[in-house]
C-alpha cells in the first residue's frame, strides 16, 4: 500500500513530496487492503509486520551565496 504526499508549505517551510509504502516484513510484496484486514500475507502467507519504505523528492535547492575574495 503507498501513500504519496504531495511538496507542499508549512508553517515551517517546505515540506518535500514523499512517498510511503507499506511492505510485509518477511517477503517485502507491498501489503493491500485485504491483507492489512487480515493481518496475513498472500504472497508468503506469514503473518506481516509492517515496515515502512520511505521516497523523498527534493526538488529545489536554497540560493547558495558565498562571496570570494574580492568580490562585493
Amino acid at each position: 500500500m503507498k501513500t504519496t504526499i504531495e511538496a507542499h508549505k508549512t508553517e515551517f517551510g517546505i515540506e518535500p513530496k514523499h512517498e510511503i509504502e507499506v511492505v510485509c516484513s518477511h517477503c517485502k510484496d507491498p501489503v493491500s487492503a485485504l491483507e492489512e484486514s487480515t493481518g496475513v500475507c498472500t504472497n508468503c502467507g506469514q503473518p506481516w509486520a509492517p515496515q515502512q519504505n520511505i521516497s523523498i523528492w527534493v526538488t529545489t535547492l536554497p540560493a547558495a551565496g558565498a562571496k570570494t575574495w574580492g568580490s562585493q
